[in-house]
């Protein structure tokens, strides 16, 4: 039934890539009748549609089996060179690839994290998974498919066979060569009718639109979003001012091309009816847009709260957000010589400073709390971030407020604080929180939050049948905090949620099960996180020192979070812990820390 409406009609949907089709691409073959299979060739064989495949020079992308290729078959190690729950790197064909013993059989996969390249060999092991290292990335051992996040791909998976005491891998060069590759997914059937709609154009939306065609849907796939660009990686806008949305983006434009995967940019909802289910959208030139969906997916983020402070709008061309890659271009090439002031000590704000010092003439952050992170993190680590910043040149004034921004005719010069001090500005960046976009649904009978988030279930469904939210947007069920309703904004959650909405439109009913899992990179240091604790209650169980530490966080006797700096990989050992199901009692690491390897299952 799904159709796209304008003020004239029907209207064209422009593709990533540039072509219009009304919504029509490729035939695959018939559809079932909800547009749900796994019929599809591509799909049941592990292959995704590489014939279709196009560079960005438009010019077909090699299928692997016409790449010249020879097979390899090579001894690997001794079969007790491992013991159950251990793993290496070797080297094959001048490759890397990681070798993993589990409950008595061996595994080889890719050997590098799909996400930044981290060595999963100093990751963590347990119960036939793999994480990642650095960013908690997790894979399955046995196909070597992504299950939870950063990162959209999944690793090679090599054959193993054990002989003689020899474990021997079996693959050719071109598996070798090929470090990552996509989940199968399916492509479109134009027998089926039905328009999957997403909302939104972040990692959430993306990873939805992903995960539907994974789960074998056949129809069309809507994505539609405020944003100017397709889906692209926000998380390193604050950490390289300098990108592009094409440097930073999920995928590349073939991709939703070969997988009809259509987008509509700069289009903001306005309102849905979900009655009759179809969804008001305004273009830029005020244009509305009638679409008229089966299912829905809400993934609209949150946008930053603005700063409502005397001279703030006769500023405004002083006064940043970082949001969009612009912004950020924006922010770096006006930060250069000019004394900076970040307003927030929040993480964005935290990271935006520490990417401009050494280019800017000053850097100032003010902060509302005395100790940034101290809510999330404790006092400790807060003063060790602290610390950290003021000895590259970083001015924390803490505890305090912005009264006014002031200035001559044309620019901004100044900040006073409610102290009564002034701060030299040139350039303000905010950093003060966000708010979820869901004011378009007031009165549209989806469920909010006295906060306004999207109240859904632990299948990211809301209390509307075919309408799911994922992302920022959403209040949801944590599982290791028993399912008490929380809004988490990690782009790791983002990611988990879009992966559990996308499922569970299919019928998949497979409840969100993701640890959180955030962190934080400043001038070369690396800041990592999982679980859910609270600082100001919770007991920190603190090893370490300001360099390298780990910090764990205690309730009821028993360990609900993880921080760690330096200290790999001891947050996804963590992380796999509680995702098990496994309790960590805080006897085991008031001691010694890496006790926490203990617990992990053999």
């Amino acid at each position: 039934m799904g159709n796209v409406c304008g003020k004239k009609g029907n209207v064209d949907v422009t593709t990533a890539g540039g072509e219009k089709d009304n919504m029509g691409n490729s035939s695959s073959n018939a559809a079932d009748g909800n547009g749900v299979g796994q019929d599809n060739k591509a799909a049941s064989s592990g292959k995704s549609a590489s014939s279709k495949q196009k560079a960005a020079d438009n010019k077909p992308i090699p299928d692997p089996a016409e790449i010249k290729s020879k097979p390899v078959h090579q001894v690997i190690c001794e079969y007790n060179d491992l013991e159950d729950g251990q793993m290496k790197e070797v080297e094959v064909e001048g490759q890397k690839v990681l070798v993993a013993r589990d409950q008595g059989a061996y595994y080889a996969l890719s050997s590098k994290c799909t996400h930044f390249g981290a060595s999963l060999a100093k990751g963590a092991l347990c119960q036939g998974r793999v994480r990642c290292p650095w960013h908690g990335a997790c894979f399955d051992l046995a196909t070597g498919d992504i299950e939870d996040f950063p990162g959209l791909d999944s690793l090679q998976s090599f054959e193993v066979e054990v002989k003689d005491g020899k474990v021997e891998i079996h693959t050719d060069t071109v598996a070798l060569s090929s470090t990552k590759r996509v989940k199968p997914m399916i492509t479109r059937d134009l027998e089926c009718t039905l328009l999957y709609l997403i909302v939104g154009g972040g990692p959430a939306a993306l990873e939805c639109a992903e995960s539907l065609r994974q789960a074998g849907y056949k129809g069309k796939i809507l994505i539609i979003t405020q944003e100017n660009d397709p889906p692209y990686d926000r998380t390193k806008l604050s950490k390289a001012l300098t990108s592009t949305a094409s440097d930073l983006a999920l995928r590349p434009t073939e991709f939703y091309n070969v997988y009809d995967i259509h987008i509509m940019t700069g289009m903001e909802a306005f309102s849905v009816d979900t009655d009759m289910n179809h969804m008001v959208f305004r273009g830029r030139e005020w244009t509305d847009y009638t679409v008229e969906y089966d299912q829905a997916a809400i993934c609209t983020g949150s946008r930053p709260i603005t700063l409502d402070k005397p001279g703030t709008n006769t500023f405004s061309k002083d006064v940043f957000y970082l949001r969009t890659p612009t912004e950020a271009n924006e922010i770096a090439n006006k930060s250069k010589g000019k004394n900076v002031v970040i307003v927030g000590s929040s993480f964005i704000g935290m990271e935006v400073a520490a990417s401009v010092v050494g280019k800017a003439k000053s850097v100032t952050v003010i902060g509302r709390s005395a100790i940034p992170f101290a809510n999330l993190l404790g006092e400790q680590i807060g003063k060790i971030i602290m610390e950290l910043f003021e000895s590259k040149g970083v001015k924390l004034v803490m505890s305090s407020e912005v009264e006014e921004l002031i200035g001559n005719e044309e620019n901004l010069t100044q900040i006073k604080l409610t102290s009564g001090e002034t701060v030299a500005a040139d350039i303000c960046v905010v950093g003060i929180g966000v708010l979820p976009n869901t004011e378009w649904l007031k009165d549209s009978g989806v469920k909010l939050s006295e906060r306004g988030h999207i109240i859904v279930n632990k299948y990211n469904k809301t209390n509307i049948d075919n309408i799911h939210a994922a992302g920022d947007c959403t209040t949801f069920p944590l599982f290791i905090d028993g399912d008490r309703l929380v809004n988490i904004g990690h782009y790791q959650m983002a990611l988990s949620h879009g992966k559990s909405a996308g499922m569970n439109m299919c019928f998949k009913e497979e409840p969100l099960k993701s640890v959180p899992y955030f962190w934080t990179a400043v001038f070369g240091k690396s800041f990592r996180y999982c679980g859910f604790g609270n600082a100001k209650e919770d007991e920190i169980v603190f090893h370490g020192e300001s360099s390298k530490f780990v910090a764990f966080f205690v309730r009821d006797d028993k360990c609900i979070a993880v921080a760690s700096l330096t200290w790999d990989p001891m947050v996804s050992v963590a992380a796999e812990l509680m995702r098990a199901g496994i309790p960590i009692p805080a006897s085991t690491i008031r001691e010694d820390p890496e006790q926490l390897h203990l617990l992990v299952p053999k």
